[in-house]
């Protein structure tokens, strides 16, 4: 199977075939109405319609199934599928559990964002906006805390990166133009079987998965913010001075395409930044034979110079999702993300199902820890899955976090099947050996968490939905939770209890709910970023301060960062006094 966006001047590649409509909405009845009246171009049959609501049997005087009826009589199966329609992702991630022969996607938009051949790097000068914070709800003292996001404006075609200044009360962000996928979607999707994807998304929708920002990260001088995406096949250098904003990779086009993390690394004290890649083909390979085995490039990139130097090599798993250098900068930690799946065919597993079948079905994983002065590399396997986030304790440079958390990503958001957990870890000499633990019963580990020093302790802000739950991570236990709302789903959740389990849910993302956490330089604030706003949170009294209304007027799409995130405190302390 494969899916080939087309447009109307490219009609004509259908001549001759038999094909069956997906779409009734005004874009079906245009192309219908362009074939119609070019007769003489086109020599096009449609065996039917189809849609998910339409409720007469033809459309313009085609016959029509409801879309339900198609997939359970296996109607569409090795059929070739023409979709015009107002939603073309839904559409597509509709017919996952089908089995078309061929799909073509009649939409200008995603036609044009695709450009087959070499990757054609790109330099631009960007858009500087500057934006007065706007409090919304009580008052927000001057916070040593830079927070940085990165997002993409699919309908504008515009790529962001925004940093919140909490001193300055002020957003400072920089647009540049969106770059094209730099493949074939008919090859890509020809080659990776759908049952390796991510439940019910599309080959289409899993490429946007991947080409957006998952975080930007702010370089030790404040110079340079590098933007990292879902495993992309560049990364983006922002000089914040100049405003040039710069994909690189340093590549040659006969090596082809190759991924890379999505969370890097700075060394605390010059303008480098740490990184790992992978050839795309050993990742399509790895899909295809299930083994998901990678040969990984670790790269040290000097952003003034934009020269980088590949320091090692190793064997790991594909979608490496970050990696961090201790704070001695002796080792280097990488965390990978595994697209689960249900066990069997998902058309056959019954909703009340779904969840046991996750928890018996879910393969575990392995961090990586590399000795960064010998290149020796050696495996933990981690008791829960997905450990894709860790972060570095500010005193002791060989402890990290891990947060686990058991999340399925699929089409229409994120399903959640276990209760997540917290491990502390240690790094000993050829060894990194899990500590302790910090888990209960309802605790949804759904995004984030955020380690930061307070008064001499390390302390772990996670995200539990509508909880901040602060950890004390010299005893793994529980310092302080704070209720942003009520929510009778998640007060009561429990993901040991089969009942609770028989009724699978998404994790949505309503005003009162955390998704991400910051922490301030002196360990005395959380910036909470909620649905629509950012909250201050006072540690020392335990209370919420105030709101400021996001600068886009919408919850980005990125993890936020802040300034030197992972350093130890030493650094800490001296880089963010100099904030002003």
């Amino acid at each position: 199977m494969f899916i080939q966006p087309i447009i109307w001047d490219e009609l004509h590649l259908l001549n001759g075939k038999e094909l069956i409509l997906f779409g009734t909405e005004k874009q079906a009845q245009d192309l219908l109405k362009h074939i119609y009246t070019s007769i003489d171009k086109y020599s096009i049959k449609f065996k039917f319609a189809t849609n998910k609501e339409y409720d007469q049997d033809s459309f313009e005087n085609i016959p029509f199934i409801p879309l339900e009826q198609a997939l359970d009589e296996h109607k569409l199966d090795n059929e070739i599928i023409l979709i015009a329609s107002a939603a073309p992702m839904p559409a597509l991630n509709q017919l996952v559990d089908a089995a078309p022969k061929e799909i073509y996607l009649c939409n200008k938009t995603i036609h044009d964002k695709f450009a087959e051949g070499p990757l054609k790097l790109q330099e631009f000068q960007s858009q500087k906006e500057v934006t007065p914070f706007d409090v919304i709800e009580g008052s927000i003292p001057k916070i040593k805390s830079l927070v940085t996001n990165g997002f993409v404006s699919l309908g504008d075609n515009i790529d962001t990166i925004e940093v919140a200044d909490f001193y300055a009360h002020e957003y400072t962000s920089w647009k540049v133009p969106q770059s094209k996928f730099p493949l074939s979607l008919k090859d890509f999707s020809s080659q990776i079987p759908t049952n390796t994807l991510p439940m019910r998304m599309s080959h289409l929708s899993y490429l946007f998965w991947k080409y957006s920002i998952h975080v930007a990260q702010m370089s030790p001088s404040r110079r340079y913010l590098v933007a990292a995406r879902y495993n992309f096949f560049f990364l983006d250098i922002l000089d914040t001075k100049t405003g040039i904003w710069k994909q690189w990779h340093d590549l040659p086009p006969e090596q082809g395409l190759w991924d890379y993390v999505a969370t890097g690394d700075y060394d605390n004290e010059s303008e480098n930044y740490y990184f790992v890649r992978w050839p795309l083909a050993d990742a399509i390979q790895g899909m295809i034979d299930g083994t998901n085995k990678v040969h990984c490039q670790v790269g040290k990139l000097n952003l003034e110079t934009l020269k980088a130097e590949i320091i090692h090599e190793f064997d790991f798993q594909d979608r490496i999702h970050q990696c961090t250098i201790s704070g001695d900068g002796r080792y280097m930690v990488f965390a990978p993300m595994r697209v689960l799946r249900p066990e069997g065919d998902p058309k056959k597993i019954k909703p009340e199902d779904l969840m046991r079948n996750l928890q018996k079905s879910v393969k575990l994983d392995s961090m990586a820890t590399m000795d960064l002065k010998t290149g020796k590399v050696w495996y933990t396997k981690i008791p829960f899955p997905i450990p894709a986030h860790f972060e570095l304790d500010p005193y002791d440079p060989h402890v990290f976090y891990v947060s686990t958390h058991s999340l399925l990503p699929h089409a229409e958001g994120v399903i959640c099947f276990q209760p997540g957990t917290i491990h502390k870890m240690r790094i000993l000499d050829g060894e990194t050996v899990i500590e302790s633990t910090y888990s209960h019963k309802s605790f949804v580990r759904t995004t984030q968490h955020c380690v930061f020093a307070y008064k001499g302790k390390t302390l772990i802000a996670a995200t539990n939905q509508n909880k901040v739950e602060i950890i004390d991570g010299e005893t793994m236990t529980l310092w302080h939770c704070y209720k942003l709302a009520d929510d009778p789903m998640y007060d009561n959740a429990d993901f040991n209890n089969p009942e609770f389990l028989s009724k699978p849910f998404s994790l949505p993302a309503f005003p009162a709910h955390c998704d991400s956490i910051s922490a301030s330089g002196d360990g005395q604030y959380l910036i909470l970023r909620l649905h629509e706003c950012y909250a201050v949170y006072d540690i020392e009294n335990k209370k919420l301060l105030g709101k400021v209304k996001f600068r886009s007027c919408a919850r980005t799409s990125s993890h936020s960062r802040y300034y030197m995130q992972n350093a130890p405190f030493s650094i800490l302390t001296e880089r963010y006094a100099a904030i002003k």
